[in-house]
Formats: structure tokens, C-alpha cells, sequence
């Protein structure tokens, strides 16, 4: 998908944190001025206060039902043993972090949960029409009459057969089990995506064109598009991901080798003889050969601009509990799960000592060397001997 952008967590459901970005809000008024429209200009026969009470609750049924469709995708990721991280509403629905599937039947059971989650409501929420019908209650029954109708949209939208949609993860699975390949399986779920992206901005073009008032379903149409055209290049680059790195070792995403420091190294002697020579995020400390923590540079960034130079790294240090351990020699596709969860992950060679600490940024610029460099897969062995 594309990226989120900054994230604020609003809570925490079944362990998962849930987190909300800037765009979320745009995505509320955008529903909500929707609802209040229709019910003020296609119904007319509700009061303005009547129409905006409903606005407020086809909103909140909308939003939630994007939350419980996620909400989905998590609880089955975590009873399949997946790592999930977080769950993150934003202005185009929603996505759940984890860790990547094990197998094919796995990924095929936490992708179609999300859709099927829909369907349910879709039911569930036209049974209450029923039932609203039957004492004659016709706002609550319009309400969730369209609460069904929309969340049969979401649930058949998202079967498509295209990444980045849920549709697009099936595909990706039904590949993997027919092949055996990964990443050829990504790539083909990639370009589909990329197909219907395309093909929905199009579409958006031509009704903002040649519609009449159709400006704001025209525009929808093609940020959606966007957004799945986005999100394939964003499967694509996972894909390549996968395959340069599937069979290579940890050690080749250091950029630079920074060995440890003890804790009573000052932090003007840190600043002027590591950060400033090594392109590095993080710098190990030990402790009686010990590893103890981790020194990363925002910290010091701070601290030398607070006029805390003579402050030693033990007072800055961040606890190793913080950051998860990997051999360097360990899978370089697991550290890259592990980041999903962590700023860092801490390398350590054969006898336990850390070499080094990998972050997001330190792994772009070397997939960034390799693309440049148009670098077949690595094999084993590529760090470390």
C-alpha cells in the first residue's frame, strides 16, 4: 500500500494496537457530508435534525465496519501464529500489519476473513431493516438498509481479483500453491492491481469529463484508483524484495559495520568518532563484554542540543529489551519482519557479540544500492563468509 504517513494509536483491541492517521479524519467528513446530503437532498422527508442524527450513525456503522473488517484480518492472523502489529485507519479504509504467512492456505485464510466479516454485517444489518420495517421505524430502517448494501460493496470490492485488495492476496495464494514461487505469485497479483488501478483512474477521468455532476463520484473513483495502482507497485517492490534477499543473510543489510562502545563513553567522543564516520542509526553498548543497549542517533541528536555533551552513553542508551536480536547469519526476510515491529534490530556474530544494528532506513539505502546496481539474488554465505 502506499505509505500511511504519521500514525497516532487510538487503542488497542484482542492485543493489536489500533492506529489512526491524518487522512482518517478526511475520510469521516467525507462520509459523513455524503450521508447528510443525501438524506437532505434525495430525502426530503427528513428533518434537517433527523437527517443529521442519521449521518452521525451511517458514519459510525460505515467507519466501524471498516475497523471490524480489519479487526477480522488480525484475530485470524494471530490464532495462525502471525506477528500482528497494528491495525491502521486511514482516508482509504484501512490495513493490518503482520508478519508474512508461512504457506499459502495461511494467507489465503487471513486475506478472506476481512471480505467474509463484510458479508456478515451486509446480513446482519438488513435483518435489523426487517425488523425496523415491521414496527415502522423508516429512519433506522434506511439507515441500515444502505449500512448493508454498503458493506456487501466492501466485501465484493475487495474479492478482486488485484493487490493490493484482499482479492489480490487470494490470487497471490492460488499462484503460490500452483508454482511453489512466491515471488512470481506477488508479481502476479502486482499486476493486476496495477491493471485496475489504472483502469478505475480512467474511469474517474471520463465521468469528471463527460458526466453531468459527476465531480465528486468522478474524483473518488480516481483517488481509489490511485491508491490500488499505488498499492501494486507497492506488491511489486515486495516482490523483488522477496526474491533478491530470499536466500541472503542478515549481515548484507548493514551498511556499515559500528563496533560496540562501553557505558561511560561520553557522547561528544560517540558523536565525533562514530556518527560522524559511520553511516549507521544505532551504535551497540556493552557492558563487561556484555551487550546492554542500544545508542541511536536521535537521542544524541537531542542531547547535543541540549548541551549535553559530557553525558556518558550509559544515560542515554536505550535498554536492549527494546529491540529484538538476530544473528547476522539469520535470514535477511526475518529481520525484515522484525522491523515491522521495531525501529531496530540488533545483528550479533556467531560468539553472540553485536556487529551492528539494522533499521527501515539502513535497509532502503542498500535495496536502493542493489537496484541501482541491478544485483541478481544473493545467496548464502554473502555476509560474514
Amino acid at each position: 500500500m502506499p505509505t500511511l504517513g504519521h500514525r497516532t494509536r487510538v487503542g488497542t483491541l484482542f492485543g493489536v494496537p489500533v492506529e489512526v492517521t491524518p487522512s482518517w479524519a478526511l475520510l469521516l467528513i467525507l462520509v459523513f457530508w455524503s450521508f447528510w446530503v443525501r438524506y437532505t437532498t434525495v430525502f426530503r422527508r427528513h428533518s434537517e435534525g433527523v437527517a443529521v442524527a442519521m449521518a452521525v450513525v451511517a458514519t459510525a456503522l460505515l467507519l466501524g465496519s471498516l475497523l471490524l473488517h480489519e479487526l477480522g484480518h488480525a484475530v485470524v492472523g494471530k490464532m495462525r501464529g502471525l506477528r500482528v502489529s497494528s491495525i491502521t485507519l486511514y482516508v482509504f479504509g484501512g490495513a493490518t500489519t503482520a508478519s508474512q504467512p508461512s504457506g499459502p492456505g495461511d494467507e489465503l485464510l487471513f486475506t478472506l476473513v476481512g471480505p467474509t466479516v463484510n458479508l456478515v454485517l451486509s446480513l446482519l444489518f438488513w435483518g435489523v431493516t426487517g425488523v425496523a420495517d415491521h414496527f415502522h421505524l423508516s429512519g433506522v430502517a434506511q439507515v441500515s438498509g444502505e449500512a448493508g448494501w454498503l458493506n456487501l460493496l466492501l466485501g465484493v470490492f475487495n474479492v478482486v481479483p488485484a493487490a493490493p485488495l484482499d482479492g489480490g492476496h487470494v490470487l497471490e495464494a492460488v499462484v503460490w500453491r500452483m508454482t511453489g514461487d512466491r515471488a512470481k505469485a506477488v508479481r502476479v497479483a502486482g499486476r493486476a492491481g496495477g491493471g485496475l488501478g489504472g483502469g478505475l483512474i480512467a474511469l474517474g477521468v471520463l465521468e469528471l469529463l463527460f458526466v453531468k455532476d459527476g465531480l465528486f463520484e468522478g474524483l473518488w473513483l480516481a483517488l481509489i484508483g490511485y491508491v490500488v495502482l499505488e498499492g501494486s507497485k507497492g506488491e511489486m517492490t515486495r516482490a523483488w524484495i522477496q526474491e533478491v534477499l530470499r536466500d541472503a543473510a542478515a549481515g548484507v543489510l548493514l551498511t556499515e559495520h559500528s563496533p560496540p562502545v562501553t557505558k561511560d563513553t561520553s557522547i561528544r567522543w560517540l558523536l565525533r568518532n562514530e556518527f560522524t564516520y559511520h553511516h549507521v542509526d544505532a551504535v551497540p553498548v556493552e557492558d563487561g563484554g556484555e551487550l546492554v543497549g542500544v545508542v541511536v542517533a536521535g537521542d544524541l541528536e537531542r542531547a547535543r542540543d541540549a548541551g549535553k555533551l559530557e553525558v556518558t552513553v550509559g544515560e542515554v542508551m536505550r535498554p536492549l529489551a527494546e529491540f529484538p536480536k538476530e544473528s547476522a547469519s539469520s535470514p535477511a526476510l526475518a529481520v525484515l519482519d522484525q522491523l515491522g515491529d521495531h525501529p531496530l534490530v540488533i545483528l550479533t556474530d556467531p560468539n553472540g557479540r553485536a556487529v551492528g544494528a539494522v533499521s527501515q532506513r539502513q535497509v532502503g539505502l542498500v535495496l536502493e544500492r542493489l537496484r541501482s546496481l541491478r544485483t541478481p539474488p544473493i545467496r548464502w554465505g554473502a555476509w560474514g563468509g
